[in-house]
C-alpha cells in the first residue's frame, strides 16, 4: 500500500519538483563550468519555464492531456503566465531584473504547492493515461523521427538579413541592455509610444531566458528555441487530433502526416510551408499560430464535449495570454470557435445545452476586449493608438495598406477588379491541401449532424475559407478588420485542419483494411503493422525531396562574398566593442541586422529598400503620395550614388560614428584614402568597419 501510494505521489508533481530543483542547481552552482554547454544551460531554463505549465496541466487536464500531448499545453499555459505578469512592467518600464524576480516569485508558489501536495502524500485531479500512450504502438517512431528532422534542419538555416526574426532579436537585445523595459526601440533609439511591444510579453520572456541561461539571444533562439517550438508545435497538432479523434494512434497518423507536409514542402524560402514552418515559428505571431491556436481549440472543443468549468476557464487564459504573445492568435481562435459554433448550433438548434455552450465560448473570447476597453475609457485615445500595427516598427500606414497589391510575388492577395479582391488562391492549389479538403469537405459534411469532431473541422474550414475568398466578405475583412497584407493570416488555420481531417479519413480507412484482412484470415500481427506501413511507404517517396530541401536551407550557410551575411563575426564584434550609444550607417539589408547584436549601435534605416523597390506602384495605387523612406533614400544615395561630397553631406547629417561596406567594393577603396575615416580590424572577410571623425571629413 505505501508502494502505492510513493508512486501515486511521485508523478508529476514531485518530479515536477525534484527537475526544478536540478535546474536551479544547474543554473546556480554549475553554471560558469557549463559555458561550454549552452544547451544544458537552455534546458535547465526550459524546465523551470514549464514548470507552472506542467502542474497546471496535470492538475486540471490529465484526463485530457496524457504523456507527451501535455507538453505543448503546459508551454502554452507557461508562457501565458509569465507573459501576462510581464506586461504591467513593460507599461511601467521597470527592468529586466525586477520582471526575473516576479518571475521567480511565480515559479516559487507553483513549486510551494507542489511540494506541500507531494508531502501531503496528495495528488492533483487529473488522471494520466499513460498506460494507454504507451500502447500507442510503433507510430512514434516514424512520428518523432520527422519531428527531430525538422527541428534539426531549423538549426541548419540562416535566416535572411531582412526577416522578421532579426527586428525581434533586436528588441530582446533592447531588453537585456536597458534599465527601462519598453522605452526605446532598437534601431534609431526612439521613445517607443503606444506600440505593440508593450504588450508583447513574448519577446520579454526570451530576454529572461537569455538573462537567465547566460546564452546570447541570437544562439539562443536560432539553435535552441526554434528546434524545441517545433517540437511542440508537432505535439499541439498531435494533441488537438487525439482530442478530436479519441484515439492515440488516429492522432499520431494525423501527425505524422502533417510532419510529411512539412518535410516535401521544405526550401528556405519562407514562402514555402516548410520553409516558413522552421524558420519563422520563433516569431510572436507563428508561435500563436503553431501552439496557441491548437491549444486553444483543444480546450474549447473539450468543454462543448465535457461542460467542465476548468476548460472554459483555462480557454478565456489562453485567449488572453495569445494577446501577450500577438494579436492575430485571438483572431484565429475567433474565426475557428465561431465556425464550430455556428456549425454546432445548425445541428443543435432546439438544444438549449448547445446553446449555452456556443454563447459560454463566445463570452469567453468577448472578455478579452475587456482590458482595451477599459483603456480607451482611462486614457481617452482610440484603441488604434495601443496597436499602432500589426508590425512592430512598420511604415507608413498608407505602406502597410497597400504593399502587399505592389508585390504580387508574395501571392498573399488576388486582385479582382472593382475594389474587390481575395487571398490569393495559392494556398488552396498546394496539392496536398487540395487534396485533403476535396475529400475532406465531403467526409465532413456526411458526420456532421452525429459528430462533434466534424462539426468543428468542418466549421473552422468553411468559415476561414469564405472570410478569405469569399470577395465582398473578404475585402470587407481586409479593408476594415484587418490590414489587406495581413488577410493571409487568417487563413493559417486551412492546412492543419485539412491535413487533421486527412489523418482522420487515413485512420478511418486503415481501420476498413484492417477489417477486411482480418476477415481473410491475415494475421494480427501483421495488421496492427498496417498503418506503420502506410507512414513508412510515404516516407520513402518524400525522402528525395526532403533530402533536396534540406539541402537547399544548409547552403543558407555558404554565401558569396557579395552578399548580406547576418553571422558574419563583425556583427558580434560590434556587439562587444561599441560600448557607447553610436549611429553606425550600413546598407540597409544589415542595418536590420545590426541592432540584433548591439544595443549601442543605432542605424538610419531599417527595410526602406523593400520600399524604394516598390515605389512607382505605390504612388500609383495611393494618389496622395506615401511618405518617403528618406533613410533608406540615404543609405542607397551613400552606397550607389557616384558623388563622394553628397556622401559626406549624408554622415554628418546623421552624425554617423561608424560605417559598415562591403569589403573591396567601390565605397571600401574609396574610404581607405579620405581624411576621418579610420580601418578597424575585425574579424570579418566579407565587411570593412571604419570609425568616422565627422570633424575631419572632406568639405561636401
Amino acid at each position: 500500500m505505501k508502494t502505492k501510494l510513493i508512486l501515486r505521489i511521485a508523478w508529476p508533481e514531485a518530479l515536477v519538483v525534484l527537475s526544478s530543483a536540478g535546474a536551479l542547481f544547474v543554473l546556480g552552482l554549475l553554471r560558469g563550468g557549463l559555458e561550454a554547454f549552452p544547451g544544458v544551460l537552455f534546458v535547465a531554463v526550459l524546465v523551470l519555464f514549464m514548470a507552472p505549465g506542467l502542474l497546471v496541466s496535470h492538475w486540471l487536464f490529465g484526463d485530457l492531456f496524457p504523456a507527451a500531448a501535455s507538453l505543448p499545453v503546459a508551454f502554452v499555459v507557461s508562457t501565458g503566465l509569465f507573459g501576462l505578469s510581464g506586461i504591467p512592467m513593460l507599461f511601467l518600464h521597470t527592468s529586466l531584473d525586477a520582471y526575473l524576480l516576479l518571475a521567480a516569485a511565480i515559479l516559487a508558489v507553483f513549486l510551494t504547492v507542489a511540494l506541500v501536495m507531494v508531502l501531503a502524500g496528495r495528488t492533483g485531479n487529473g488522471k494520466d493515461d499513460t498506460a494507454n500512450a504507451a500502447g500507442d504502438g510503433w507510430l512514434w517512431v516514424p512520428f518523432l523521427l520527422m519531428c527531430s528532422v525538422l527541428a534539426y534542419i531549423s538549426r541548419l538555416r540562416v535566416p535572411h538579413s531582412y526577416n522578421d526574426i532579426w527586428v525581434y532579436l533586436a528588441y530582446v537585445r533592447e531588453a537585456l541592455n536597458t534599465h527601462h523595459l519598453a522605452l526605446h526601440e532598437p534601431y534609431f533609439g526612439h521613445e517607443t509610444g503606444m506600440s505593440r511591444v508593450k504588450i508583447n510579453g513574448w519577446l520579454l520572456e526570451q530576454a529572461a531566458f537569455s538573462r537567465t541561461s547566460g546564452v546570447d539571444p541570437i544562439e539562443l533562439v536560432l539553435r535552441y528555441l526554434d528546434p524545441t517550438l517545433i517540437l511542440l508545435a508537432l505535439l499541439a497538432f498531435y494533441a488537438l487530433a487525439r482530442v478530436l479523434l479519441k484515439s492515440a494512434q488516429a492522432a499520431l497518423l494525423a501527425g505524422c502526416l502533417y510532419a510529411l507536409f512539412f518535410l516535401i514542402n521544405l526550401r528556405p524560402s519562407i514562402y514555402a510551408f516548410g520553409g516558413e514552418f522552421i524558420s519563422r515559428i520563433g516569431e510572436d505571431k507563428f508561435a500563436a499560430r503553431f501552439l496557441f491556436l491548437p491549444v486553444a481549440l483543444c480546450l474549447a472543443f473539450a468543454y462543448l464535449e465535457y461542460r467542465k468549468l476548468r476548460y472554459l476557464a483555462v480557454f478565456a487564459f489562453v485567449c488572453w495570454a495569445v494577446v501577450a504573445v500577438h494579436p492575430v492568435g485571438l483572431a484565429l481562435i475567433s474565426l475557428c470557435v465561431a465556425g464550430f459554433g455556428f456549425a454546432h448550433l445548425a445541428v443543435n438548434l432546439r438544444k438549449k445545452e448547445a446553446w449555452d455552450g456556443v454563447l459560454s465560448l463566445a463570452a469567453a473570447l468577448l472578455s478579452v476586449i475587456l482590458a482595451p476597453a477599459l483603456y480607451v475609457l482611462i486614457t481617452g485615445n482610440s484603441l488604434t493608438a495601443l496597436l499602432t500595427s500589426a508590425d512592430i516598427n512598420a511604415h507608413d500606414p498608407e505602406v502597410l495598406a497597400n504593399v502587399v497589391f505592389a508585390r504580387p510575388g508574395w501571392e498573399h492577395i488576388l486582385p479582382l477588379g472593382e475594389h474587390y479582391y481575395i487571398m490569393h488562391p495559392s494556398l488552396l492549389l498546394n496539392p496536398v491541401i487540395m487534396f485533403a479538403l476535396l475529400v475532406g469537405i465531403p467526409f465532413l459534411l456526411w458526420r456532421l449532424k452525429r459528430s462533434l469532431p466534424a462539426q468543428m473541422l468542418a466549421g473552422a474550414l468553411l468559415i476561414v475559407a469564405a472570410v478569405c475568398y469569399v470577395p465582398p466578405l473578404a475585402t470587407f475583412v481586409g479593408d476594415f478588420v484587418v490590414l489587406p497584407g495581413q488577410l493571409w493570416r487568417l487563413a493559417w488555420p486551412i492546412p492543419p485542419m485539412a491535413l487533421l481531417t486527412l489523418g482522420w479519413i487515413s485512420y478511418e480507412s486503415m481501420k476498413t483494411a484492417e477489417s477486411g484482412l482480418r476477415e481473410r484470415g491475415t494475421p494480427q500481427y501483421l495488421i496492427r503493422f498496417l498503418p506503420l506501413a502506410l507512414v513508412g511507404v510515404l516516407m520513402a517517396l518524400a525522402a528525395p525531396t526532403t533530402l533536396a530541401g534540406a539541402r537547399e536551407v544548409s547552403a543558407t550557410n555558404e554565401v558569396p562574398q557579395t552578399e548580406s551575411f547576418p553571422l558574419d563575426p563583425v556583427f558580434r564584434w560590434i556587439g562587444e566593442n561599441v560600448k557607447e550609444p553610436s549611429v553606425l550607417f550600413a546598407p540597409d539589408l544589415e542595418n536590420t541586422v545590426i541592432p540584433a547584436y548591439s544595443a549601442n549601435a543605432n542605424v538610419v534605416s531599417l527595410r526602406g529598400a523593400l520600399i524604394l523597390d516598390i515605389l512607382p506602384a505605390l504612388k500609383e495605387r495611393v494618389p496622395g503620395g506615401v511618405e518617403l523612406p528618406m533613410g533608406a533614400m540615404n543609405v542607397h544615395t551613400f552606397f550607389t550614388g557616384p558623388s563622394l561630397q553628397e556622401g559626406m553631406r549624408i554622415l554628418r547629417y546623421y552624425n554617423a560614428d561608424y560605417v559598415l561596406v562591403h569589403a573591396n567594393s567601390t565605397r571600401d577603396r574609396q574610404l581607405q584614402h579620405l581624411p576621418g575615416f579610420t580601418h578597424l580590424d575585425t574579424p570579418s572577410e566579407r565587411y570593412s568597419l571604419y570609425a568616422v571623425h565627422r570633424e575631419k571629413l572632406p568639405d561636401s
